[in-house]
């Protein structure tokens, strides 16, 4: 007896799951590894009112962005990291 492929596919672990979701978040919102130090300390600050964006990590490394209203954190972290790689 043949079974449906929708019983007989596996689930995945909710633990496995939730560690997926834990990851996606960080990627999302942060913190970021530091160009400058290496360690998960670098948050981005956006400021929607002021139209201010701002890259800061406790080693001293301070960076401002243009504000650009589709953007998320994670694209402006990127934006910043090319920036660096271009100096």
């Amino acid at each position: 007896m043949a079974m449906s492929p929708r019983k007989s596919r596996q689930k995945i672990p909710g633990y496995v799951a939730q560690s997926i979701r834990k990851k996606r978040n960080q990627l999302l919102h942060g913190p970021y590894n530091c160009p400058k130090c290496w360690l998960d300390k670098l948050r981005i600050q956006v400021d929607k009112e002021r139209e201010e964006v701002l890259a800061i990590c406790s080693c001293g490394l301070e960076h401002s962005l243009n504000y650009v209203h589709s953007f998320e954190s994670v694209d402006y972290f990127n934006k910043l990291i090319d920036g660096l790689n271009k100096e």
